[in-house]
């Protein structure tokens, strides 16, 4: 008789963690819109990453949360003062909305992989990332364009085929972890640039 493979067997238990995860949020934000928006913001992201360690791919979901870390803030520096850029409150760098990008992110991430035979989970991850875009326009954060555009470029960077850039990242941390896991080349490096007191 064949075991499933541990990472079939962890699956459930990411669903279970995102979900846990989920209510706690709702639970210790008090019922207001806002504060709960910024849980689940962080929540979906922090699922997303939990189920993508279970399948083995947590540096190659890193990579990507890199990738659009940099697709929220260079184009809120790049407009500068244009109308676009302008939150409702008056303050700028607006566009696009960075928390609805990262509730996007978690939650594409989350339905394609280990959700995918889930229609019930599938829909409590959708929802909480349309939550997360509705409290930041109800606090008057963000327009709906700019919350528009952090849903669209989450979703983007999260299920856009980007083979030359996962290629990249999966080498650049086989390179880390060759470096981290041969002590021979790592302890000496550290020893010839960490001094020792009472040593010459």
């Amino acid at each position: 008789m064949r075991l499933p493979s541990s990472s079939l067997l962890l699956r459930p238990a990411a669903l279970s963690a995102m979900l846990a995860l989920v209510l706690l949020s709702v639970t210790v934000a008090d019922g207001r819109a806002r504060r709960t928006g910024d849980h689940l913001q962080i929540a979906l992201p922090a699922a997303g990453l939990v189920c993508a360690a279970t399948r083995g791919q947590a540096p190659l979901y890193a990579g990507r949360y890199l990738l659009l870390e940099a697709g929220i803030k260079l184009p809120k520096a790049a407009l500068g003062q244009r109308p676009i850029n302008r939150r409702p409150d008056g303050g700028s760098h607006g566009f696009p909305s960075g928390h609805t990008a990262a509730a996007s992110f978690g939650a594409s991430a989350l339905v394609s992989s280990c959700l995918r035979d889930s229609p019930g989970a599938q829909a409590v991850a959708v929802l909480s990332a349309g939550f997360v875009g509705a409290s930041r326009i109800d606090a008057g954060r963000h327009t709906i364009w700019q919350t528009l555009a952090g849903a669209v470029l989450g979703w983007l960077v999260a299920t856009l085929k980007l083979a030359a850039f996962d290629r990249a990242v999966a080498a650049a941390w086989t390179r880390i972890g060759a470096r981290l896991a041969v002590p021979g080349r790592l302890l000496p490096a550290l020893r010839e640039r960490t001094p020792v007191p009472g040593r010459p």
